[in-house]
């Protein structure tokens, strides 16, 4: 009996459309070579039972063939016998946090074996650690960070202000210079318009 969907022949089979598409991409079942499906052929092709996968090539053997020389394991690392980080904190009543940054800070440091010495370790504590560089400044005197700064705001602030200023004060002495000279040329305008006047006038007695 042949039909026209994959999901017909499920139904009529009376299995999911999944496991017919899982039996096709296994090449258990195929399409008849006119596109429909058979449902007796599948039928049969699903009773009889996958082919077995073949099995992978066997697992080597752990141990070494007769005559060759076998790579010793090492030894295992024998554990610390001496107190422990923590151990030393609680003898010594700080915290384990503090010993970190002792550690840390160079002030403390665990013995070859990785043990801790709770005698070196108190020691080790009643050291200071190294103060950190800081920045020079020149002096050491108190208001030398003020005079820095001050020297700072200066070259940020003042500097610039004292540069506008300066083009302020030639723009200013520029003003005054033409101004001076149109003082000076003012007596020779007036003399030019006097002048135009009296040949305007002359002009118009003429006319008339």
């Amino acid at each position: 009996m042949l039909v026209t969907s994959m999901r017909e022949a499920a139904r009529r089979i009376g299995v999911s459309h999944t496991c017919l598409q899982k039996a096709q991409r296994a090449g258990r079942i195929a399409q008849e070579p006119c596109g429909r499906w058979d449902i007796v052929a599948i039928q049969r092709q699903l009773a009889v039972p996958p082919a077995q996968k073949d099995a992978g090539p066997q697992r080597k053997l752990d141990r070494a063939p007769q005559g060759a020389s076998a790579t010793p394991r090492p030894l295992p690392r024998p554990s610390p016998s001496g107190p422990s980080m923590r151990e030393v904190a609680r003898q010594l009543g700080v915290s384990h946090t503090s010993l970190q940054k002792a550690q840390r800070t160079g002030r403390i440091a665990p013995e070859p074996d990785g043990t801790w010495d709770v005698e070196n370790v108190r020691a080790g504590l009643a050291t200071r650690a190294a103060p950190k560089p800081r920045k020079p400044y020149g002096s050491r005197a108190p208001w030398a960070r003020v005079a820095h700064q001050i020297a700072q705001l200066d070259a940020d602030v003042v500097g610039p202000a004292r540069s506008i200023h300066e083009e302020l004060e030639t723009a200013r002495h520029a003003l005054e210079r033409a101004a001076r000279q149109i003082a000076a040329l003012y007596p020779e305008i007036l003399r030019l318009e006097r002048a135009c006047d009296a040949a305007i006038a002359a002009q118009e007695r003429e006319g008339a």
